[in-house]
C-alpha cells in the first residue's frame, strides 16, 4: 500500500470520527441530557409530594389534637372566641395564623370573674433526646409578642405520646415560663395534668389554667 491510499483512508477515518463526533453532539448528548433533567424533575416532584403528605398529615393529627383541647372545656364556664386554622395558600398566610391556637373566655358570674386567655395547642408523639421541640424560634416570639400586646395570659398545652384524639401525657405550661422553643421531660414534670380531674379549670386565685 503506498503512502497516497494510506493518507486517503487515514483522512477517511478522520472524517468518521469527526461526524461521530458530531452526531453525539447534536441528537445523543442533548437527548441524555434531557433525560437527565427529567430524571432531576421528577425527583423534585416526588420529593415534594412526600414532603406534602408529611405536612398533611402533621396537620391532621395538630387538628385532632385542638379538638381535644376544645372538648376538654366545660360549656358551662368557658366560651370559645376564637380558633385558628393554619390555612395559606403559596406562602400567603392570615396574620392571626401567627397566634395563639384558641381564645377563650373563663366566665363565673357567682364570684364575678371574667378572664380571657389563649392556648396554642402541640402534641407530639414522643420525646426526643428526653426533651421535645414545641415550637419554632420565630413561633415563641410570636406568641409572646401576643401576650404583650394584648396583655392576656397564654397557656400552652401539650399533648404527649397516645394518639393526638387521646394524648398519654397533658401538660399546661404557662407561656411566662417558656424560656426556650424546647422543654425537657424532667421541666414538663412540674406542670403535668392531674389525670383524675381531666377537663380543664381556672384557678381564678392564680389566675392560671389548670
Amino acid at each position: 500500500m503506498n503512502l497516497s491510499k494510506m493518507n486517503n483512508k487515514m483522512g477517511y477515518l478522520l472524517i468518521a470520527i469527526g461526524l461521530a463526533i458530531v452526531v453525539w453532539g447534536i441528537v445523543i448528548l442533548p437527548k441524555r441530557k434531557t433525560i437527565e433533567k427529567s430524571t432531576k424533575i421528577h425527583e423534585k416532584s416526588k420529593l415534594e409530594k412526600v414532603k406534602l403528605v408529611e405536612f398533611e398529615e402533621n396537620k391532621a393529627k395538630g387538628d385532632a389534637f385542638e379538638r381535644f383541647v376544645v372538648k376538654s372545656f366545660n360549656k358551662k364556664y368557658f366560651t370559645l372566641q376564637e380558633w385558628r386554622s393554619d390555612k395559606f395558600v403559596d406562602g400567603t398566610y392570615a396574620v392571626s395564623n401567627h397566634f395563639p391556637d384558641l381564645e377563650v373566655i373563663f366566665d363565673l358570674k357567682s364570684k364575678g370573674v371574667r378572664e380571657v386567655f389563649a392556648v396554642e395547642c402541640k402534641w407530639r408523639s414522643s420525646y426526643y433526646n428526653e426533651a421535645i421541640e414545641w415550637a419554632k424560634e420565630y413561633q415563641l416570639k410570636n406568641y409572646q409578642e401576643y401576650a404583650d400586646k394584648l396583655k392576656i395570659p397564654v397557656f400552652v398545652v401539650i399533648g404527649i405520646g397516645g394518639e393526638a384524639e387521646k394524648p398519654h401525657e397533658l401538660f399546661i405550661i404557662p407561656l411566662r415560663k417558656m424560656k426556650s422553643n424546647t422543654i425537657t421531660r424532667s421541666e414538663l414534670a412540674q406542670f403535668k395534668k392531674d389525670d383524675s380531674h381531666p377537663q380543664f379549670f381556672w384557678d381564678y386565685d392564680k389566675n392560671e389554667l389548670k
